[in-house]
């Protein structure tokens, strides 16, 4: 998808009822065990907080750009002091976020060093969200929906969903032509009826279907999500699959699978969090579910790569759609997204350039040598204009979509941008690539965008070229052989098409 249907999301204003939480994580090393016990003693070095939890949903809807509405009840204790001030400090829409003192807001500790979990141990208080909230809400409806286009239920199985409040979001909603995501937890979906998507894992999906299902089981995996969508009136259910990723299924009985990205794993925390975020985002931007499940697809891989309950970034979902499916070619608009995504996958980006009018022998030795020097080696290619202004009327010989086809089907080159200035300063500029790459001929001179890229951390590298080897060369031995030389680039381009 493109950065601008993509865009769309975030004009989507999003209700999120559920189980908030706090995520702690208590980082150190490991050098010894206890002489008390047989236990290792860690020796603490760092402690981060974040939002878990249906708190993670909402930070997800923020970091990509959208506007969240957040539905539930906290502590009236230091944990939900910081939660709601994390919360508001994202952007997000607390005024129907209650703390109430009967509350214990609900905290997961994680002890982890070397990036491994030693010990979790959790803090919680179990028991369906008061009466006295349902009843506020439902006193307070009109202004809970005003302006909102899905609702999402993340439902953790710590009371925030209770049976009272969920029916009350469901049916109203359903009045007003709004969608709703449950992300389920338990085997009693009753509460649920009426939801548009269900989104369990396999295991929710197994316990809920009171059947046995493995990821290889496919006609069990149907007939699961097809009797739960006819029993619990879902339009859709989207079953997630870990590394099968998902199936769309619906209530008459299609099923449609979507592959995971292919990504080294690091965490799987809250990727759930991220997927129904991303699908109902899409959803009311007015994707289709099959570009919903895709999208959720790609923001997983990025999620699962990041430490600890995480959320993907606007930049980085773009980023990491057009690295995947994007091609070579890419536009201006495009490259501020593939280079944050390329930053946060640690990836080098090499960046030279050239008008490339035959492609020769000393190009492909040119490309060899750029590549080396990093991950992702990004082309310049000048314009048709920009050529004509360098070189002359009599050239370019070959048109900018050709000399570009050309470059896309060269193995060393990853992506091709046309510019149309007289020199790559600008592009350099938006791309700043950690190497720059320049002939060795350059050697002495001034290399247009070379400032810029040693002033931001960056370098240039000189390469050797390849002895007598150029289009100028190559050109002027046609016109030796062939006769006279063309007066202007029509008359190239005329003949050449006889």
């Amino acid at each position: 998808m493109t950065p601008e249907q993509i865009k769309k999301i975030q004009a989507v204003n999003v209700i999120v009822l559920g189980d908030l939480m706090l995520d702690r994580y208590i980082f150190g090393y490991v050098r010894r065990i206890s002489p008390e016990a047989p236990v290792p003693i860690i020796e603490v070095k760092e402690e981060t907080m974040r939002l878990g939890g249906a708190g993670n949903v909402a930070r997800n809807i923020r970091a990509l750009g959208a506007n969240v509405r957040v539905l539930s009840c906290i502590g009236q204790d230091p944990d939900g002091d910081l939660l709601l001030s994390m919360l508001n400090e994202l952007g997000a829409d607390t005024r129907f976020l209650w703390q109430d003192d009967r509350v214990k807001t609900i905290t997961k500790t994680r002890v982890v060093s070397k990036n491994q979990q030693f010990l979790r141990y959790d803090q919680e208080k179990t028991e369906d969200i008061s009466q006295d909230y349902v009843n506020y809400i439902g006193c307070s409806l009109d202004t809970v929906f005003d302006c909102i286009n899905i609702v999402i239920l993340s439902d953790y199985g710590k009371g925030a969903v209770s049976p009272p409040l969920a029916r009350l979001i469901i049916d109203n909603a359903g009045k007003k032509n709004i969608p709703v995501l449950v992300d389920p937890k338990g085997a009693n979906y009753q509460k649920y009826t009426g939801a548009t998507i269900c989104t369990p894992n396999l295991n929710e999906l197994s316990a809920a279907a009171h059947v046995f299902l493995t990821q290889e089981d496919e006609e069990g995996i149907q007939a699961a999500g097809v009797s739960l969508c006819k029993k619990y009136e879902f339009k859709w259910l989207i079953a997630t699959r870990s590394e099968k990723g998902m199936s769309l299924i619906s209530r008459q009985g299609l099923k449609q699978d979507f592959p995971a990205v292919a990504k080294e794993i690091v965490d799987v925390s809250g990727a759930g969090d991220t997927v129904i975020a991303i699908i109902a985002l899409g959803m009311a931007a007015g994707f289709s579910l099959a570009d919903c499940c895709r999208l959720a697809n790609t923001a997983a891989s990025i999620v699962i790569s990041k430490f600890g309950t995480a959320a993907v970034t606007f930049s980085e979902l773009v980023g990491s759609e057009i690295y995947a499916s994007a091609g070579k070619r890419l536009t201006r608009e495009q490259i501020p997204y593939l280079m944050d995504y390329l930053r946060e996958q640690n990836k080098k980006a090499v960046f030279t350039n050239g008008c490339f009018d035959i492609i020769h022998a000393g190009h492909i030795s040119s490309f060899r040598q750029a590549r080396k020097f990093g991950d992702v080696l990004i082309v310049g290619l000048n314009s048709d204009d920009s050529v004509r202004r360098l070189k002359g009327d009599c050239r370019p010989i070959v048109k900018e979509k050709d000399r570009a086809g050309l470059l896309e089907a060269l193995t060393l080159v990853d992506y091709i941008v046309i510019f149309n200035e007289d020199t790559p300063e600008s592009l350099i500029r938006e791309i700043c690539p950690n190497v720059l790459v320049k002939g060795q001929d350059w050697a002495g001179q001034r290399i247009a965008g070379q400032n810029f890229v040693e002033e931001h951390g960056g370098r240039v590298e000189l390469i050797i070229m390849e002895e007598g080897l150029s289009t100028t060369n190559i050109i002027n031995r046609i016109r030796t052989v062939y006769g006279r030389p063309a007066q202007n680039m029509e008359e190239i381009w005329t003949k050449s098409s006889l």
